[in-house]
């Protein structure tokens, strides 16, 4: 079965101050697609985007927000501009803070809310005009085990994934027919190292960019995945 062909394609990623986003981009940038890394660390985003021109890759970074959708239609309008083009929209959850529900601080719901939700719904809400236009377009959201199930101390961070859950399916059933596709991986703690404390191998974020490229490869005219637990 034919793959689809990722090289000219041009992709935005946020949450690209994360270790996974960073690894995304640059698994990305090898298949020769052009990639905008966009988050809130400029020396993290330089960082991974130094990595991906070493080998002769594109990649533009963008420090945002995204606290508003004139932010997110900044950073779309940023890709364009100098990509001419957006095919992918990938949105890394950033970073786990919770709390038992009784004594959670408001200001670290909120924190998580905006940047594990709010942030993907202002980018997806960004780019899905431009998408269902051209007929085509793949979002993916890059979330956590903590979307299957409910654990103590997740707080904020465990009903943002389940939110990010249902973001995504309502994309799904509101686009397919506009050829856009959607994905959510549900990732384990990824560890930076290939072996655990234990000495037993361990999920890496270079994982999660092998999976992020098989999903994105195959043919297009199939569908979108669900939920995949990795």
């Amino acid at each position: 079965m034919d793959k689809q062909e990722l090289r000219g394609m041009a992709a935005i990623i946020t949450g690209g101050s994360t270790e996974i986003a960073g690894a995304v981009a640059l698994a990305l940038a090898r298949e020769g697609v052009q990639v905008c890394l966009c988050g809130k660390q400029i020396d993290l985003l330089d960082l991974a985007a130094n990595k991906i021109k070493k080998i002769g890759g594109t990649c533009l970074t963008q420090v945002s927000e995204l606290d508003n959708l004139e932010s997110a239609q900044s950073v779309l309008e940023y890709a364009r501009a100098n990509f001419g083009r957006l095919d992918i929209l990938i949105m890394v959850s950033p970073f786990w803070a919770g709390g038992q529900i009784h004594s959670h601080s408001v200001k670290t719901w909120d924190m998580v809310m905006n940047a594990n939700l709010r942030e993907s719904f202002l980018m997806s809400r960004a780019v899905l005009p431009l998408f269902r236009e051209q007929q085509h377009g793949e979002i993916m959201a890059i979330g956590s085990d903590s979307s299957l199930g409910i654990y103590q101390q997740d707080g904020a961070y465990g009903v943002a994934m389940h939110a990010l859950n249902a973001l995504m399916e309502l994309i799904r059933v509101e686009n397919a027919e506009f050829g856009i596709r959607t994905h959510i991986l549900s990732p384990g703690v990824a560890l930076t190292n290939e072996l655990d404390s234990e000495g037993k191998p361990a999920l890496t974020a270079s994982h999660v960019a092998e999976w992020v490229i098989w999903l994105f490869t195959r043919p297009a005219h199939l569908r979108g995945n669900g939920l995949l637990l990795i």
